[in-house]
């Protein structure tokens, strides 16, 4: 369960959130709509304990998110964004390296696993050897979505994740998600993909946020 209870936050001199409260329960969805600049990216910088906000406190699981819990409840989300930067070298020395991190000493990398979620996301098990330099926008996307997938957190922040995407893709991917029944979803996208799900939207506005 994620929570914000009279959340205000300011950034860069300027008010994003005012009285900021929503609720989104476990396996629960969230779409964030908004124009380029709203503060959508921001709100789930603030989930994820980078922006602490000004008044009011963001709950996880019950916990209100602070400095002394921030790393451990993080690790129950996955963060994916338009802009990841995941490095160079090859693809599976990427997934290699993520699974070496400390957070995630305690997940085994399977390889037949990542081999099926290449496939799942019509990418292929040749994806492997290929340099991640030499990979277009939307691969690129697909391989961040899968790397987090095989690390099967409870709660997933998705940040205009289709935007390199065409049609096609971008439908299997909303499909996918939307079948992890077990996963909490909170969405910022401007997709229509997304839209079409009907899931319950928050709209943040120049000027605070509405639902």
């Amino acid at each position: 369960m994620i929570r914000l209870d009279n959340v205000t936050l300011s950034f860069a001199d300027r008010q994003l959130f005012n009285g900021l409260s929503l609720e989104v329960p476990a396996g629960g969805r969230l779409l964030i709509s908004g124009e380029s600049g709203s503060g959508k990216t921001t709100l789930l910088r603030m989930l994820l304990g980078f922006l602490p906000p000004d008044k009011g406190q963001v709950i996880v699981d019950g916990e209100r998110l602070q400095v002394d819990n921030v790393w451990r409840l993080r690790r129950k989300m996955a963060y994916v964004s338009q802009e990841m930067q995941i490095g160079n070298g090859r693809v599976e020395s990427f997934f290699k390296e993520v699974f070496r991190f400390k957070n995630n000493r305690g997940i085994a990398y399977q390889r037949d696993q990542v081999i099926a979620l290449l496939d799942d996301f019509q990418l292929g098990s040749s994806t492997m050897e290929k340099d991640l330099e030499d990979l277009s926008g939307g691969e690129l996307q697909r391989v961040a979505i899968i790397m987090t997938l095989l690390l099967d957190r409870q709660i997933y922040l998705l940040d205009e994740v289709t935007s390199a995407l065409d049609r096609p893709l971008k439908e299997m991917i909303v499909n996918y998600f939307t079948n992890l029944e077990d996963k909490t979803l909170i969405i910022s996208s401007h997709d229509r993909v997304w839209h079409d799900q009907g899931f319950p939207t928050i709209h943040i506005g120049k000027n605070g946020s509405s639902t």
